[in-house]
C-alpha cells in the first residue's frame, strides 16, 4: 500500500513538474494518406521560459534520451506555438519522433511517451495494381450436365515425387474439394495480406516473413519473393508463418503465371478456406481461358 500511495505522489509530482516545464506534452504519431504521417502533441501550459520554436526529429530507433540526437538534424523547425506537423516518407521503415523545445536555448529532456514516441510508425502497404489494365477474356458459362468443349486441366496436384507431402488426410480431402470446385468467371485478382502482416512485429519469424513481404512482394518482385519465401517455408518456422508463407507463394506463382505451381501452393494452406478456395478456382479458370 505504501508502494502504492508512494508512485501516485511521485506521478503528481511529476505533471505539476512538466506544468512549468517547456516541453510538450502527449505527442502521438498516426499514418496519414500515401506517404503522410501525422504528428500532433499538447503545448506546455505556462512555461517558465516562452518557447519560441519546436524541434521535430525522426529516428529508425525509439528515442529514449538527447543524447541519441544530439548530433541530428532535425526534420523541421516549428514555430513555437504549432501543436502538429505532417511529416512525408518513402518507404515502410519504422519511424520514432520526438520535438524538443527552444526557448532561448535547446531544452534538452526527452520523456518517453511525453515528448518521445512509444511505438514505430510505417505506411500502410499498398494495394498493387498488378494486371489492372487486363482485360479478361470471357468464360463460357456451361449449365448442369453439359460437356465442356474444352476440359478442365489436368494437375497433378497430390504428386509427391518431387518432395514428402506435409498434408493432413483431412487436407487432402480439402484440397480434392476445392481442385472439383467449378469455375467461375474469369476474375482479376489483386494481392492479398493477411493482417498479421501489415504491421511490423518486435521479431522471430513474423517479422522475417513481414521483410521479405516488405522488400519484395509490395514491390511486385515476384520472383525474387518467391525464392525466399520457399527458403523460409524450409527452416523450423511457426505454424501460422508457415501457412501464410504458403499463401504467398501462391500469390507469386500465380502473378508469375506458374499456374499449377501456385494451386500445389495453395492447397498447403488448409487454415484460410475461404481465400484458398477464391484463388484456387481463379487459378483453375486463367488456367482454362489461357489453354482455349
Amino acid at each position: 500500500m505504501k508502494k502504492i500511495i508512494l508512485l501516485i505522489c511521485t506521478l503528481l509530482t511529476t505533471t505539476l513538474l512538466w506544468a512549468e516545464k517547456p516541453i510538450v506534452q502527449n505527442i502521438q504519431a498516426s499514418v496519414g494518406k500515401g506517404t503522410k504521417i501525422h504528428l500532433s502533441w499538447t503545448l506546455p501550459q505556462n512555461p517558465e521560459s516562452p518557447v519560441t520554436s519546436l524541434l521535430v526529429y525522426r529516428s529508425n530507433k525509439p528515442i529514449t534520451s538527447y543524447k541519441q540526437i544530439v548530433q541530428m538534424t532535425p526534420i523541421q523547425v516549428l514555430s513555437g506555438d504549432v501543436s502538429s506537423y505532417t511529416d512525408s516518407v518513402s518507404d515502410y521503415n519504422d519511424y520514432f519522433y520526438a520535438v524538443i523545445s527552444f526557448t532561448d536555448k535547446v531544452y534538452d529532456l526527452v520523456l518517453v511517451s511525453v515528448n518521445s514516441t512509444v511505438n514505430g510508425v510505417h505506411l500502410s502497404m499498398p494495394k498493387t495494381t498488378a494486371e489492372s489494365n487486363a482485360k479478361p477474356k470471357e468464360e463460357k458459362l456451361y449449365e448442369e450436365g453439359t460437356l465442356r468443349e474444352t476440359p478442365l486441366p489436368y494437375l497433378d496436384i497430390l504428386s509427391t515425387e518431387k518432395e514428402e507431402s506435409k498434408l493432413s488426410n483431412d487436407a487432402i480431402n480439402s484440397a480434392k474439394n476445392l481442385a472439383k470446385s467449378t469455375v467461375s468467371e474469369t476474375e482479376i485478382l489483386f494481392p492479398y495480406f493477411f493482417e498479421e502482416d501489415l504491421v511490423s512485429p518486435d521479431g522471430g519469424d513474423e517479422y522475417i516473413l513481414f521483410e521479405i513481404l516488405k522488400n519484395t512482394f509490395v514491390q511486385e518482385k515476384y520472383s525474387e519473393a518467391n525464392s525466399q519465401l520457399r527458403r523460409l517455408v524450409n527452416r523450423n518456422i511457426n505454424k501460422d508463418v508457415m501457412n501464410r508463407s504458403y499463401f504467398y507463394i501462391g500469390e507469386a506463382e500465380y502473378f508469375l503465371g506458374n499456374y499449377e505451381e501456385a494451386i500445389k501452393a495453395f492447397i498447403q494452406v488448409y487454415d484460410y478456406p475461404l481465400q484458398t478456395k477464391k484463388w484456387i478456382n481463379a487459378t483453375l479458370s486463367k488456367m482454362t481461358v489461357d489453354s482455349e
